[in-house]
């Protein structure tokens, strides 16, 4: 299991986990990509207006990068409430699944229903 994958997992499956700052950054992150997938940049620019933000500290978060915002986040969750978190491995394979009810694995397809 890559780490950044047990990262983007922590960051997506325990969202409620999350900081109002750190919720914020991530909205912020997913708003960006949608502005510069945009095919007009006026429409970019309103979809940033709208729903990105200008919280300082949420923005510090992003600094780094997303990476970086995800490696702080899984971090900070796995150290200060490790017990709210279920790290689904697969019992076979030992491969971290695709959320935390999977029931298959999507490496070795192992089942465990």
């Amino acid at each position: 299991m890559e780490k950044t994958d047990l990262e983007q997992y922590i960051v997506i499956h325990y969202h409620e986990l999350l900081t109002i700052e750190e919720k914020a950054a991530y909205k912020h992150h997913l708003t960006t990509l949608k502005a510069e997938n945009a095919q007009n940049p006026k429409f970019g620019e309103m979809i940033m207006n709208r729903w990105g933000t200008s919280n300082p500290d949420a923005l510090e978060l992003l600094d780094g990068g997303y990476d970086s915002f995800k490696k702080k986040v899984a971090t900070r969750i796995l150290n200060d409430i490790p017990n709210k978190v279920f790290i689904n491995n697969c019992p076979k394979c030992g491969e971290l699944a695709r959320t935390p009810k999977a029931k298959q694995c999507r490496f070795c397809g192992h089942d465990w229903h």
